[in-house]
């Protein structure tokens, strides 16, 4: 198959969820043949359709044997299943799936059946059907499957406008692991300052708005300088006493949250500041308290 095939094929969604609903959105709106979609509940494939301005399927074999692209937007744990199934029928076809965790490998013995196996997904926070693909413009999706296809995806989303990686299936649960820290984690963290601030006796949305301006802040620096260099803040500066007085003012799951980023962040600080001594401030980390006595070289 080349390019040119690639992007006149017509795209099948089995799975009707939000990957699925704002992957065949976008693609459609960028002029892509999307057939539409197959569900294990008629009515969230028929909303899809209706949505995409698609197809409606009615069984695996319709989908399958309509479209020369099937992509399984399942939950990851239904993809083996769900392909197991689908395996009479692929003979011929493009098979993906767009799990972050998985590789192509979840499609057993694709490669005797003549047919192409690659996983495609999207590094972006999907949280609506309706309004999710408006997001998608830009975004960089990683690729992995068939070495003898995956050059062809690169070039499908390139003439989109999409940015592409190509990674190994090795390197899957690293890459899914770093997206889930990056995107879920910081909404962890983010929630836990709004707390605090709202223990303080702040409105939600001044909470918000002003936590969401200082995040924002750092992130811009983060992208211009790096994480090392753009470290600030007590801890940066080697400052035990008002460390040790941040944890003593957490409850017990905070303080577990800050202390295990506390502890990440010194190494951080130390190669800021390799003549800094963290000793101390690694044993506030891990034990929540620094020893009796000692002080921290703390910088001004």
């Amino acid at each position: 198959m080349n390019d040119v095939q690639t992007e006149r094929m017509q795209i099948g969604f089995i799975g009707a969820g939000k990957v699925g609903v704002s992957l065949g959105k976008y693609f459609k709106e960028k002029g892509r043949n999307v057939g539409g979609y197959y569900s294990l509940t008629r009515a969230s494939a028929a909303w899809a359709a209706a949505f995409t301005q698609t197809t409606c399927y009615e069984s695996l074999e319709e989908i399958i044997s309509s479209c020369g692209m099937i992509l399984f937007t399942v939950p990851d744990s239904a993809i083996a299943e769900v392909w197991q199934q689908a395996k009479p029928y692929v003979s011929g076809k493009v098979i993906g799936h767009c799990s972050g965790l998985y590789s192509s490998d979840i499609f057993s013995d694709w490669d005797s059946m003549n047919c192409h196996a690659c996983s495609v997904h999207p590094l972006a926070a999907i949280s609506s059907k309706e309004n999710a693909w408006r997001e998608l413009s830009g975004v960089l999706f990683t690729l992995e499957g068939d070495s003898s296809y995956v050059k062809d995806l690169e070039t499908f989303f390139y003439s989109m406008g999409n940015r592409t990686r190509i990674i190994s299936k090795e390197d899957k649960i690293k890459y899914h692991a770093a997206a889930a820290i990056s995107s879920n984690y910081m909404t962890a963290l983010f929630s836990m300052s709004e707390q605090l601030l709202l223990d303080c006796g702040f409105a939600q949305e001044e909470a918000r708005s002003e936590l969401y301006a200082l995040a924002k802040g750092n992130l811009d620096h983060i992208l211009t300088q790096g994480c090392v260099q753009s470290l600030t803040g007590p801890l940066e500066r080697n400052d035990c006493a008002t460390v040790e007085k941040h944890i003593s003012a957490l409850n017990k799951k905070q303080r577990k949250i800050y202390t295990s980023c506390a502890e990440y962040l010194t190494d951080l600080a130390q190669s800021k500041h390799p003549d800094r001594d963290y000793t101390e401030m690694r044993k506030l980390c891990r034990d929540g308290e620094h020893s009796p006595g000692a002080e921290c070289a703390e910088t001004v």
